[in-house]
């Protein structure tokens, strides 16, 4: 799946950018009460404090990656996003089959996103808006100035039932990542002619 590597690369900026939205802000407890946007600023300072303690005690990688996924695990509804990323399949898969693929797909978009913070935490970040789709579904967008160069990007967050807000899908300059992971389970399944537990087994090697 080389022609997702591009769109990945994205999305790792682009998930690095929504967390770190006010890196020197004070960092209240995330709750059910603050608005998507300060939700954002909340697990901004969480994740870059990370980064600080492990550039200087040079912390193992995989204690960091179980501290950012504990970071990610307030604001981020992957047990949504992995749903939607099956599709159609999500209904044929039977429940140890989704659990898996949930895993699979958290575990990935956890390194990732870990490895990204270190390399972009010093980029430049504007606010340029919230849009209330409706009261349960704000977007949230953003200007980033990385290396030179202006991206744009609008993060969906979702209020829960519990009425939490957590994000389900970012677009990159217009490239839709929800879309592009979809594209790669599709693909995935085609190529293993059905068989979601290969696609479960090979999603890390076939990004």
């Amino acid at each position: 799946m080389k022609y997702l590597l591009t769109k990945v690369s994205g999305v790792v900026c682009g998930l690095t950018m929504l967390l770190g939205t006010s890196v020197m802000a004070q960092a209240p407890a995330v709750a059910a009460t603050q608005s998507p946007q300060a939700i954002v600023e909340s697990v901004a300072q969480k994740l870059f404090d990370l980064v600080k303690v492990k550039n200087t005690e040079k912390t193992a990688d995989d204690a960091y990656y179980a501290q950012v996924e504990g970071a990610l695990n307030d604001v981020v509804n992957f047990p949504f996003i992995s749903a939607s990323v099956m599709g159609k399949a999500y209904k044929q898969a039977t429940p140890a089959q989704r659990q898996a693929f949930q895993k699979v797909f958290k575990d990935g978009m956890v390194k990732s996103l870990a490895k990204g913070v270190l390399s972009y935490a010093d980029s430049k970040v504007t606010i340029a808006g919230v849009n209330e789709v409706n009261p349960a579904r704000h977007i949230v967008k953003q200007e980033v100035a990385i290396e030179g160069a202006s991206h744009k990007l609008d993060y969906t967050m979702r209020k829960e039932k519990s009425g939490e807000w957590k994000l389900i899908n970012v677009v990159l300059n217009g490239v839709n990542l929800g879309q592009s992971f979809s594209g790669q389970f599709k693909a995935s399944l085609k190529k293993y002619n059905g068989d979601i537990d290969k696609v479960i087994a090979n999603w890390l090697a076939d990004a």
